[in-house]
C-alpha cells in the first residue's frame, strides 16, 4: 500500500491523476483509494444508486472484507439478520443504515443485496495467508 497524508479523494495525491469510479454492475460503482498489487490489500469507496439490486446472488471470497456504511441504506435479500448473520428463510434481512459495520472472514457467504435509497460504503479487503 502506498503511504499518503490527507488529500482530496478524487485525485491521486502523488500523480495528481483523477481517480475513476468503475462500474461493477448496473447502478453499482467503485473507486479505488489504495491498492497493493503485490498483496491484494485494498481500500475502496463503493456507491449504490437508489433502487439497485446486485446481479450476483452469492458472494464468497478468500479475503477478509470490512464494510462501513457512510450514508444510505443496504439490505441482505436472503434474510440475514444483524450481528450473527442468521438466515431467516422467506424474509428480507435487516435494513442497515449509516454507521453500520460488517466484518466478513474468508468463505463467509453473503448477498444478494439491495439499496432502496442508495448508499456509499467504505470497504477494506485484506488477503489472508494460505496455509
Amino acid at each position: 500500500m502506498e503511504q499518503f497524508e490527507f488529500h482530496p479523494y478524487q485525485k491521486h495525491p502523488l500523480s495528481g491523476e483523477e481517480r475513476q469510479w468503475n462500474q461493477l454492475e448496473l447502478g453499482i460503482t467503485q473507486l479505488t483509494l489504495n491498492h497493493d498489487a503485490s498483496t491484494g490489500r485494498g481500500t475502496y469507496l463503493q456507491r449504490w444508486e437508489p433502487n439497485t439490486s446486485n446481479q450476483i446472488q452469492n458472494f464468497v471470497h478468500d479475503y477478509i472484507e470490512e464494510i462501513f456504511i457512510i450514508e444510505g441504506d443496504f439490505r441482505d435479500l436472503k434474510g440475514r439478520r444483524s450481528g450473527s448473520g442468521e438466515l431467516i428463510k422467506g424474509q428480507d434481512g435487516d435494513l442497515w443504515t449509516k454507521g453500520s459495520y460488517a466484518y466478513r472472514k474468508p468463505g463467509m457467504e453473503h448477498g444478494p443485496f439491495k439499496s432502496e435509497d442508495g448508499c456509499l460504503m467504505f470497504i477494506v479487503c485484506t488477503p489472508v495467508e494460505k496455509s
